[in-house]
């Protein structure tokens, strides 16, 4: 088995599609190489990161198939499925052979599978631009906490850059110890966050009180749905609500 691993980077598995179809090959796997366990009955190819390769794959990517194929295989990528390169991998050369209709050829399982997961991250990334909660710091920073099933940080900080575009803030996933910051004109993605941020306290109350009294005054009895409540609001997010702490 041929087996290409990575740095776990996305330029890093682009790099690994530029280097395939160099060498033409074909690898039965890509893989980040964190926490990669070695078969020595498998060969491996250790792709170094290339930046002006991954851009030419990017580029080739937009051009030859579409900015929405591009846009699937980057939600795809931020499932941390660990055959999210074998999927994108097979899903590429389709593109290439089919052009910017390669997401009708639905008969394809690949295809299939590529836009049911991207679909899935697209779903959860519109799901937290309502359920964000900021806090706000005594230097006026908004702060959130987060644990997407995802890692979609990078799809939500473009729109709490307009959303909130005044306002210097940080979303933080804990899960991955990540986070956007935003400085009121620009914003960056990070992976150096202090494991401290998550107990972050230094903010107004005031915040607190606003969402929980919002919540308990909207709620009518009467209509109480829980069953849709926990459909529309899944409960593995209700730690980082406001609203349902105490």
């Amino acid at each position: 088995m041929l087996i290409y691993d990575f740095d776990g980077s996305f330029e890093g598995l682009l790099t690994a599609l530029h280097q395939s179809a160099a060498r033409k090959e074909k690898p039965d796997r890509i893989l980040a190489r964190q926490g990669l366990e070695i078969n020595w009955l498998d060969q491996y190819v250790t792709i170094e990161t290339d930046l002006a390769a991954a851009e030419k794959v990017a580029r080739s990517i937009r051009n030859r198939i579409s900015e929405q194929a591009f846009e699937h295989i980057l939600h795809v990528f931020l499932t941390e499925i660990p055959e999210r390169g074998y999927w994108i991998d097979r899903y590429v050369r389709l593109g290439f052979k089919y052009g910017p209709a390669v997401d009708d050829h639905l008969q394809e399982d690949i295809i299939r599978t590529i836009q049911e997961l991207s679909q899935r991250v697209s779903r959860e990334a519109q799901r937290m631009t309502g359920l964000i909660r900021f806090i706000r710091s005594s230097t006026g920073i908004f702060y959130a906490k987060y644990e997407p099933d995802n890692n979609i940080t990078l799809l939500l900080a473009p729109h709490f850059a307009d959303r909130l575009a005044d306002q210097p803030w940080i979303i933080h996933d804990i899960r991955r110890g990540i986070a956007a910051l935003y400085n009121g004109q620009e914003w960056i993605l990070t992976d150096t966050v202090p494991a401290a941020l998550a107990a972050w306290t230094d903010c107004d109350d005031i915040f607190e009180d606003i969402w929980r009294t919002y919540h308990q005054h909207i709620a009518i009895a009467e209509r109480t749905n829980s069953h849709l409540q926990k459909n529309l609001m899944p409960m593995r997010y209700w730690k980082h609500l406001t609203e349902f702490t105490r």
